[in-house]
């Protein structure tokens, strides 16, 4: 079996912010870092040898997998060193470690196909390049090939025809020679050369039939995770629940215990609580006045219990302002602190939750407390607080109901503190 080498060195800036502090080859999808599944499947299909095109934080990637040996590999290293070299840059400077012929696999993507077919296809066609394809009119992505009677008629992923149906499924064989009249240690894009190929008709195509399983986006990242999760037998209930368990292992406890003497401090000082948020976070704000009424004894309230007023002040007076002129009328203190729920914290850029900002900027003035739980990165509330608790990220496409679910989780902590408890709820007060 020919050599494969994996394009793993790109910045991954559509994935952001998962891929901030690691590259896309270790983002864990269904409990596993990427780049280990791909080399698992490799082995499973007779690969032997692995080059890894390395770049931008690409050590980490060497700290997980070093020389394959516990994964019945032989894994070498090519890293683009200081300049990205694009995907045939990288695959130029690599040509020392993979021989004549090769595949080319790229390291976001997880490809159901038969290797061994693919290469005999590839030494019967004769061709300096191999090029495997997937019937698709634009369903997963932008079609870039035409294909025609078992034939690879053009291949142009910069600006695709109209009649092009069919699309790069992500798998190549390519014989080394191809990279001969390319620079060394210039940029360029595997595209291009295979699109120069297609021109001169040196470029052969397979097709495939099972569709192709990407990480490259968010949508293709859940996309994987949940056919990863179906062919090892989790629901999405056990997927849901593994995220939640995950977040708990990462919550900053100390910044709620932050929060508890924050809040033993308004107690002790005769102040109030004032309770903000939108949508499902307004349902948690009504909650948890309940709980710290009731069970805390401090002076709580929430502006969206009262619709009447909520919504007579949006209609004449604007959304932005709605807290901050309840806030007035209520007349914040010093003493008093405002505990936001939000999933974003608001910001006024990108116009998300202005009646926050603009409320924590009154407490501010007046020097009031500000103390919440929040999602994302926190936005104006996690800059602005005294305390605050940011519900981590572990699967972008579940922040929100991951934030909402994790208030319940922290207000509850808070109020069972023994900190601010003074009295017992129902049934844990029950004699049986």
């Amino acid at each position: 079996m020919f050599p494969v080498a994996i394009l793993a060195g790109g910045l991954a800036t559509r994935l952001r912010p998962i891929t901030q502090t690691i590259p896309k080859s270790l983002v864990e999808v269904a409990g596993k870092p990427f780049i280990v599944r791909q080399l698992e499947y490799l082995r499973g299909q007779g690969v032997q040898r692995v080059v890894l095109c390395i770049g931008h934080l690409g050590e980490m990637i060497q700290d997980i997998v070093g020389t394959g040996d516990q994964l019945g590999l032989q894994v070498r290293y090519s890293c683009d060193g200081a300049t990205l070299l694009g995907t045939g840059g990288a695959l130029k400077k690599a040509l020392p470690l993979l021989g004549e012929h090769f595949f080319v696999l790229y390291g976001d993507s997880y490809l159901p196909v038969d290797f061994s077919a693919v290469q005999r296809a590839y030494a019967q066609s004769e061709q300096q390049a191999l090029m495997t394809v997937l019937a698709n009119f634009d369903r997963w992505d932008k079609s870039n090939v035409l294909f025609e009677g078992g034939r690879l008629v053009a291949y142009n992923k910069r600006a695709p025809g109209p009649d092009m149906a069919y699309i790069d499924y992500g798998l190549g064989v390519v014989a080394s020679k191809v990279f001969a009249q390319y620079p060394a240690g210039e940029p360029f894009d595997l595209a291009d050369v295979y699109q120069a190929l297609s021109t001169r008709g040196e470029l052969t195509g397979f097709e495939v039939h099972e569709r192709f399983y990407e990480i490259g986006s968010h949508r293709g990242l859940k996309e994987a995770e949940a056919f990863f999760y179906e062919r090892s037998g989790m629901s999405y209930a056990q997927q849901h629940m593994k995220e939640a368990a995950e977040i708990i292992q990462k919550m900053d406890l100390a910044a709620i215990e932050k929060m508890a003497d924050l809040l033993a401090r308004v107690k002790a000082e005769g102040g109030r609580l004032f309770f903000l948020g939108v949508g499902g976070s307004a349902g948690n704000c009504s909650h948890a006045v309940n709980d710290f009424r009731k069970i805390v004894g401090i002076e709580c309230y929430a502006p969206t219990d009262n619709v009447s007023e909520l919504t007579a002040r949006t209609n004449d007076e604007g959304w932005a302002s709605v807290f901050v002129e309840w806030l007035k009328v209520s007349k914040l203190q010093a003493k008093d602190a405002l505990f936001i729920f939000s999933v974003g914290g608001g910001n006024l850029e990108k116009n998300i939750s202005p009646n926050l900002v603009e409320a924590i900027k009154l407490a501010k003035t007046v020097g009031a407390k500000v103390t919440g739980v929040v999602g994302r990165d926190g936005g104006y509330t996690a800059q602005s607080s005294d305390a605050c608790v940011i519900v981590p990220t572990v699967n972008p496409d579940n922040i929100t109901p991951h934030s909402e679910a994790f208030q319940a989780v922290v207000w509850h902590l808070l109020v069972s503190h023994p900190k601010l408890k003074v009295n017992q709820t129902k049934w844990e007060s029950a004699v049986k």
